[in-house]
């Protein structure tokens, strides 16, 4: 694989504690001293930040000269052991095992806890009833029939409606009335609209706000809502364009609509609770109406195309997916008798809802909101997609409408999709206190129509001003572009129940099938080069040759002295253990040289371009482009990049302020670029995602009983799925305890296991 990285004398200078010697330059200094970011092959203190880094060095080189003949033999062990298991009855092979350094690629293995705990179906325990799911309950019996009650059946009817008079085209009054069945016959209007269009009109009305802002994320007090949405309604009832002028209509209006006409002698915490219960509503209460009509304050607005602030609101798709008749309530300029310029209000005949949507599904394919654009196409012909891409759309829609918004009704997202999936919650069971959980909730229901695992496989990590997304696993979604289309999901995903230590329910999200790749943590030396790199084929082969010559002509000195009886002199003796010791210490110290060249082709690695700055061993930064640190380190090292030319999915967005920085499989060469929240150790398999693999960037701590952490995501190259290693099932959720820190491993104890366990694995302490 060719490198597509710049030549040498074209590569800028790093930081200066981060600057590397050149690629054609050798300095003997790395013996004993490692370069910043990479452990070293030293028996303890392997990082060049480590006191005794130094120390380190000195020791390992004293013990490779002192003890030459020993160590220069070790490499040999296993072909050794071989020629002995056969010529005699001895087994050694397991002290060839121990020393034979076996480099892994996939670090993972398998997690066997002992301790299971079996986790809870959510819908075991809905947010309505909350019972203790810890009960004691016979499995023959029918008593889970308490907990499976959690579908409702039936659409929803408005409990408040508004019966307006109209006298010559002008509004005259009106009140509320429930809506009973005697009235259901006469139908009603619902007027979709923004808070912030009405509060335009009110403005322009020459009206003004008597409260002060509420704390919180609301811009306005109830009162002044409703005063507002008043003036709407007045504006309606006078726009040009209706066909009587003298009428009684039935109006839904929101804020008027939503809870009693009294709420000044109802408790402020049940009138929220009445007003979260009616948005529950609120699917049905527009598919229900006789006729929907949209407005939108700007000028001559068709609230077809995109830039229309009604088209965009969150709540939109719940009043228009499934309204039968529409018309358009638009503002325009007009001028009266005496040439002043005025902004009328006109309402456009009556059109159909699929024609009005087929508008708005047209103007979604010009500016490529492929989600929006298979939402609409699928409420005007059902079934020409799947239901698992009709959710999916429908979801990854709504999030991003609620991101857009800066979450300024991220609370309501469960209400305003309630009514839009095959399976609809009860109203108890969606609080509107987290919107995350009402979302989660939904898509539990709707288990049977919809693979969680799509909706995680587009999730970027959320910013630090987003609410925490559901328990980790959710956040904005990235748009579906030209290349990357195509998501078919590796592994199905659900919620699962759970507590945490404070007994509060929990759901994160559980990954049957998972199949994962450990990440190493480290780049470090690779103490072996001249056996394991193929680039040291050939010095190998030289220096082991010399080594074989220079020993047999050692032992052949030896030879002399014991074959000849004549011989009184000690000096062939002295003269071949002479050449021995020498050769082992050229061998030796050639072995040192060449490892000092190469790093370890391990696998893959996470290099952020800043440093974390948290305190940890081999913190450094690797810069924007590593491979140029990379090729320094190892000149033999050829990295390719997996990205752009692949058009892979790239989970990124302005407002994100996590560490940057690349996986790179140090034995293939690919370089990815991604963003992550904290150092990743593992990656698990999600979906083909375009051309690649979508994996899920991961912390998966000790301690945490089986539940990892999502640290980021990563588009990877399909050959990856040749190397993961199956575990089964997979929670991602969030956690509170982080493992406890590993002690100090004694130089003289790790320096012992080196020599004689051949104990090198990329878990030790530093």
């Amino acid at each position: 694989m060719k490198s597509v990285y710049p030549p040498q004398h074209f590569i800028p200078s790093l930081e200066p504690e981060l600057a590397a010697p050149s690629r054609s330059s050798f300095s003997f200094s790395h013996l004993i001293r490692e370069e910043p970011g990479v452990r070293g092959f030293t028996w303890f203190s392997r990082r060049r930040e480590d006191r005794l880094h130094l120390f380190a060095g000195i020791i390992r080189l004293l013990v490779q000269v002192v003890f030459a003949p020993i160590t220069a033999i070790l490499p040999f062990l296993p072909i050794i052991a071989r020629i002995i298991n056969f010529f005699t009855p001895f087994d050694v092979s397991g002290l060839a095992a121990k020393v034979q350094k076996i480099i892994p690629y996939n670090p993972d293995e398998e997690e066997v806890n002992d301790n299971l705990i079996l986790p809870d179906a959510v819908l075991w325990n809905a947010p309505g009833t909350r019972v203790d799911s810890g009960r004691d309950f016979d499995p023959q019996s029918l008593t889970y029939e308490d907990h499976s009650d959690v579908y409702e059946s039936t659409n929803f009817e408005p409990r408040w409606m508004l019966r307006v008079k109209i006298r010559d085209g002008q509004y005259v009054s009106h009140i509320q009335v429930e809506w009973s069945a005697n009235l259901r016959g006469h139908g009603y209007t619902a007027l979709s609209y923004d808070m912030e269009t009405a509060f335009v009109l009110f403005q322009d009305a020459g009206k003004q706000t008597l409260d002060p802002k509420p704390q919180g994320k609301a811009r306005w007090s109830l009162r002044d809502r409703r005063r507002m949405s008043e003036q709407f309604l007045i504006e309606y009832c006078s726009a040009i364009g209706h066909l009587s002028r003298d009428r009684e209509e039935f109006i839904w209006l929101d804020e008027l609509c939503i809870s009693p006409d009294t709420p000044a002698v109802i408790d402020d915490d049940r009138l929220r609770e009445i007003r979260n219960e009616e948005l529950g509503r609120l699917t049905d209460i527009f598919s229900g109406a006789q006729t929907v009509v949209v407005f939108c304050h700007e000028v001559d607005c068709d609230h077809s195309s995109l830039r229309c602030r009604w088209g965009n609101r969150l709540f939109t798709l719940s009043e228009i997916l499934h309204a039968n008749q529409t018309r358009q309530m638009t503002r325009k300029v007009a001028r009266d008798a005496l040439g002043t310029v005025a902004k009328q209000c006109h309402v456009s005949p009556i059109e159909f809802g699929h024609s009005f949507r087929g508008r708005m599904m047209y103007e979604a394919a010009r500016a490529k909101k492929w989600h929006l654009h298979s939402i609409l196409r699928h409420s005007t012909n059902s079934g020409t997609d799947t239901w698992q891409m009709a959710i999916h759309a429908l979801i990854v829609e709504a999030i991003r409408r609620d991101r857009e918004s800066g979450y300024l009704n991220h609370e309501y997202i469960g209400k305003g999709l309630n009514g839009l999936l095959p399976r609809r919650a009860r109203l108890i069971d969606l609080k509107g206190k987290d919107g995350w959980a009402d979302l989660a909730w939904l898509l539990e229901l709707n288990q049977g129509f919809y693979n969680m695992a799509s909706l995680a496989a587009v999730c970027c990590l959320p910013s630090k001003e987003q609410p925490e997304a559901g328990s980790g696993w959710l956040g904005p979604p990235i748009e579906p572009k030209a290349g990357n289309e195509r998501l078919e999901p590796l592994v199905h995903a659900f919620t699962v129940g759970g507590k945490d230590k404070l007994e509060r329910p929990t759901a994160p999200l559980n990954f049957v099938g998972a199949q994962t790749i450990g990440i190493h943590p480290y780049v470090r030396r690779d103490g072996d080069a001249l056996f394991n790199n193929e680039d040291a084929k050939r010095a190998k082969r030289i220096s082991i040759t010399l080594l074989v010559i220079f020993d047999a002509i050692g032992v052949a000195f030896v030879l002399i002295y014991f074959l000849i009886s004549e011989l009184k002199s000690l000096a062939p003796v002295i003269i071949g253990f002479g050449v021995i010791y020498l050769s082992s210490i050229a061998f030796n110290l050639f072995c040192l040289v060449v490892s000092s060249q190469y790093i370890e082709r391990s696998g893959w690695v996470f290099l952020s371009e800043e440093k974390w700055g948290d305190g940890r061993k081999g913190d450094a930064a690797w810069g924007k482009n590593p491979a140029i640190r990379l090729q320094q380190l190892d000149p033999t090292l050829d990295l390719e990049e997996w990205g752009d030319r692949q058009m892979v999915p790239k989970w990124d967005y302005p407002e994100q302020r996590h560490m940057r920085g690349c996986l790179v499989d140090l034995r293939t060469g690919i370089i990815v670029r991604t963003i992550v929240s904290e150092p990743p150790n593992s990656m698990m398999v999600l979906a083909i995602h375009g051309s690649g693999i979508t994996y899920m960037l991961l912390n998966r701590p000790e301690s945490t009983g089986g539940v990892a952490r999502r640290v980021g995501m990563a588009s990877l190259p399909p050959f990856t799925l040749g190397f993961t290693k199956h575990c089964g099932a997979m929670k991602i959720g969030m956690y509170e305890d982080q493992p406890e820190p590993k002690t100090e491993v004694s130089w003289y104890k790790s320096m012992m296991e080196h020599l004689f366990s051949g104990s090198d694995s990329v878990t030790d302490a530093d």
